[in-house]
């Protein structure tokens, strides 16, 4: 019976040092630096460099339509 005070006092104060190890890991943890992996570097070079935007590719924009230089209407 006298060695319970002592158990349950070292039990106590191993908790407590538990409790404030945990508490000062988690304030001073620091996070990791991002250094760029060539899995990154690679999909970051290989992005659609248009970015949801398409470009103009009708050639007759200008022109209704792509005929009326070549054949004239006789009845306009």
């Amino acid at each position: 019976m006298e060695n319970k005070p002592i158990i349950i006092g070292i039990v106590v104060i191993i908790l407590v040092a538990a409790g404030f190890g945990f508490w000062y890991w988690s304030k001073n943890k620091q996070a990791p630096k991002e250094i760029p992996s060539l899995g990154s570097q690679i999909f970051d070079k290989t992005q659609n460099t248009l970015k949801g935007q398409m470009p103009d590719v009708n050639p007759f924009k200008d022109q209704k339509n792509p005929l009326d230089a070549i054949y004239q209407n006789p009845f306009k």
